[in-house]
């Protein structure tokens, strides 16, 4: 385990906030898979932001990635609410400040990158994420029915679905 602030060379994380915590993914490269975690910081406090902040701080620090990957969380059509839109740009400044390249894509550009599979909804990217990525496939929630609410493993697979597309649309291009 690395514990330096160097950044590693091709280490690519991405989080995915939601609203009791985050989801994140560690790639060393396409499909290859270093770690992964939800996070729950709804119980540890009343500032969700702080500890969230806090845990992602925490990971940073042990893996020294090289490139942070988000959601565009600013722009129509994304619809999140004040507090997440506050945490990613927390995040955007805290990666700023240890050197991290920071990739923001639209939900159009993860959408655009997983069409070619036929995965349209955020259900069908989760299975060609597992399908995609070995070391996910047995933690793939079920399919939602419309009365329940979205499964916390779901920022899991929405945060490796945007790795992916942060290595298929390559990391030296701008994202859309």
């Amino acid at each position: 385990m690395r514990t330096t602030t160097s950044p590693r060379r091709g280490l690519v994380i991405a989080i995915h906030p939601t609203s009791r915590g985050f989801g994140w993914v560690l790639f060393e490269a396409p499909g290859a898979i270093a770690a992964w975690g939800v996070a729950d910081v709804s119980r540890l406090g009343t500032d969700k932001n702080r500890n969230a902040l806090s845990r992602i701080a925490r990971l940073l620090e042990r893996y020294s990635p090289a490139v942070l990957v988000l959601e565009d969380f600013e722009h129509k059509p994304a619809r999140r609410g004040a507090r997440i839109k506050r945490l990613c740009r927390a995040l955007l400044r805290l990666a700023g400040h240890q050197g991290l390249e920071v990739r923001v894509y639209p939900r159009a550009a993860v959408n655009a990158c997983f069409k070619s599979v036929g995965a349209k909804t955020r259900h069908e990217i989760a299975q060609a994420v597992a399908l995609h990525v070995d070391a996910l496939r047995h933690v793939l929630p079920a399919r939602r029915k419309v009365w329940d609410s979205e499964h916390p493993r779901m920022g899991l697979f929405q945060a490796a679905a945007l790795a992916i597309t942060y290595f298929a649309l390559g990391s030296a291009e701008e994202p859309p």
